[in-house]
């Protein structure tokens, strides 16, 4: 991948402090911890993998040196969607696309409510849906 991209590979260890516009932790929970925090060069925090903060206090640590974290139950959520659809007998193509269409708007909600507030993303998200909780229906 590393010629066939002409990309730089880098060690697990110095991932965290690696020059990147986007760090993306995709495998393995707990990537975002007291010591990450302070050595990411990157601007965003945004991937895959589930639990992505060691602790929920990183949220708040993210917020406070500027760098947008994307909530990780959020930004993938298409799996358990999926899920929760099958489970319900609802899942159709139509209407797993329509929900993992929404992902996008709704991480949008989330920044926008962020910046708006001055509070970290994660606590926006978690808010959000609870708030969708007590309506009985999904997030916008």
């Amino acid at each position: 991948a590393v010629k066939r991209f002409d990309a730089a590979a880098v060690a697990p260890a110095d991932l965290a402090c690696a020059d990147v516009d986007i760090f993306s932790p995709c495998a393995l929970g707990g990537a975002v911890d007291k010591e990450t925090v302070g050595r990411l060069k990157a601007r965003v925090v945004a991937g895959a993998a589930n639990n992505q903060l060691a602790t929920p206090d990183m949220d708040k640590a993210l917020f406070d040196r500027g760098i947008l974290y994307a909530p990780d139950y959020v930004i993938n959520a298409a799996g358990v969607i999926s899920v929760g659809l099958e489970i319900l007998g609802q899942w159709t193509e139509v209407e797993l696309n329509r929900r993992i269409d929404a992902i996008g708007p709704r991480l949008t909600a989330i920044f926008e409510r962020s910046a708006r507030e001055k509070r970290p993303t994660g606590e926006i998200a978690d808010e959000m849906a609870m708030e969708a909780i007590a309506k009985g229906k999904p997030a916008p």
